[in-house]
């Protein structure tokens, strides 16, 4: 007899917001945080499976936050969910192209986020149930290790300081991200600092959210470039992309785009126009994994490197994801998703470099990250929203 391996069928839904404190607020142009803000979903599967997926939503950048992202889940997600069937990756891809038609016919323009969560919680459930880690689904491992960055955010000199002899000190910071305002000569005195500290041998690169005119952005870049930094992240507003074409050219250091590019649409049309020489790809914003991977896809066949970035406050379910797409795509040139240093839980790795020839093994199906969704969920979480396939909603 021959065996039909039948696929899933989810039975609820479940929604919880995340909510811890952070040790080291975290002050950038856009706002000042003070806790960690995402949605955790988990897909309940008739055959026990879970998958766990994560949302880190954030106005400035895709238009959705914590009270938006449920709205999208229920009102227009939900009822395609438990309508279909999973077992290939196929499966996943086709479910996420029916959930984002739905958002286009119903006009819904911002659901990045709700879309990412739902596409890292499938693939973590296809991949337990397949007994794989995603990977898989990604493509070759093209790397055994991930050096990540450290951001420096908008603080006071003596606090910069303070945060560098907080790091472990065996830790080989290469890779260096700071946060500058719109005051330039604080700027420069930041700058000077984090190179004075970091040394010649670091790669510094700086970020600013956008809050730049063309002109701050001109008289900045030409001070800071006496430190040697190795590109500028979101120089100039999001739809600024004339201005973002000029500077490139006027400047000569690379422009990093992140605000401006969320999808592949954007990130056609940044190419296309000359405007950017790196992408910056956030698991979240961009919808998913799989819609991060056709965007970086294209930007290699433009010859264009990309960035793995993170939101602030982002849980293991989400640093998982992004290790995941940073083993399998080759044309990375910035990696970020290390965010020790803004929580008081020492289960969080104090390491930069993430070695990536691990063993697969049980707790490596899917993310690995079953046990930690489920303590992050009852130490820090608070329940939003509960679906099931039989139409009963639970709104906390």
């Amino acid at each position: 007899m021959v065996k039909v391996c039948l696929g899933m069928r989810i039975v609820r839904i479940n929604l919880y917001k995340y909510d811890e404190p952070l040790k080291l607020e975290f002050h950038s142009t856009q706002t000042l945080r003070t806790s960690a803000e995402s949605i955790i979903v988990r897909l309940e599967f008739e055959n026990g499976i879970l998958g766990y997926g994560e949302s880190a939503p954030r106005t400035y950048v895709t238009g959705e936050d914590c009270s938006t992202v449920p709205l999208v889940i229920r009102s227009c997600f939900s009822s395609i969910l438990f309508s279909h069937e999973i077992k290939t990756i196929d499966d996943v891809d086709k479910v996420l192209e029916r959930l984002e038609s739905e958002c286009h016919n119903r006009n819904i323009s911002h659901y990045n986020s709700a879309l990412g969560a739902i596409d890292t919680a499938l693939l973590d459930a296809l991949a337990r149930f397949q007994k794989l880690p995603v990977t898989n689904f990604l493509g070759s491992i093209v790397r055994k290790r991930v050096p990540y960055s450290i951001s420096i955010p908008l603080l006071p000199l003596k606090e910069i300081q303070e945060l560098f002899f907080q790091l472990p000190k065996l830790a080989r910071v290469k890779y260096v991200k700071v946060l500058v305002g719109e005051v330039e000569d604080e700027n420069i005195e930041r700058v000077g600092l984090v190179r004075s500290l970091f040394g010649n041998n670091a790669d510094i690169r700086v970020e600013n959210n956008g809050k730049w005119t063309f002109q701050q952005a001109i008289s900045n870049l030409d001070r800071l470039q006496k430190f040697n930094i190795t590109a500028v992240e979101q120089p100039l507003g999001k739809d600024d992309i004339r201005g973002l074409q000029r500077l490139k050219k006027a400047t000569g250091i690379p422009i990093i785009v992140d605000e401006s590019m969320c999808n592949l649409s954007d990130a056609i049309r940044l190419i296309e126009t000359e405007a950017c020489d790196i992408l910056n790809i956030k698991i979240s914003k961009c919808g998913g994994l799989l819609r991060s991977k056709r965007i970086a896809q294209f930007a290699r066949s433009q010859n264009i490197l990309c960035q793995l970035g993170a939101h602030v406050g982002e849980t293991e379910i989400l640093k998982e994801a992004g290790k995941s797409f940073a083993l399998t795509t080759p044309n990375l040139v910035y990696f970020e998703g290390r965010s020790f240093l803004l929580f008081e839980d020492e289960r969080r790795s104090k390491q930069f470099e993430f070695k990536g020839d691990r063993e697969v093994g049980l707790l490596n199906f899917g993310f690995g990250t079953a046990s930690i969704a489920q303590q992050l969920i009852e130490k820090h979480c608070s329940p939003m929203l509960e679906l099931s396939s039989k139409n009963c909603i639970k709104i906390f």
